[in-house]
């Protein structure tokens, strides 16, 4: 194992892993832009005013008022780790290019 890391050139080492970071994070921006797309927006209370109304029949039950809350939890999870590894790799490659190169 040392042998083989000792004619390895570390350029080419560092500039594979610049290349699987990119890559990780532009596959999380896509993660998060769709995420983000699906979750429903914030309302302001204007459909009170305007006369719609955001409830549908399924909407009524027990269940059906709690799998909506418990999507978009979900949902805001998922927006949360993609965002998290999408910092770790930022700011990884932003180490590996200011100290390594």
């Amino acid at each position: 194992m040392f042998n083989f890391l000792a004619f390895v050139d570390m350029t080419m080492l560092v500039s594979g892993i610049k290349i699987a970071l990119a890559a990780l994070a532009l596959l999380c921006t896509a993660f998060i832009i769709f995420i983000v797309m699906k979750q429903s927006g914030n309302s302001d209370g204007m459909e009170a005013m305007t006369g719609s109304s955001k409830n549908t029949d399924e909407s009524e039950t027990f269940y059906g008022k709690n799998a909506g809350s418990r999507k978009e939890a979900r949902l805001k999870v998922l927006t949360y780790v993609a965002a998290g590894i999408l910092a770790v790799c930022c700011i990884v490659m932003i180490v590996l290019q200011t100290f390594v190169d």
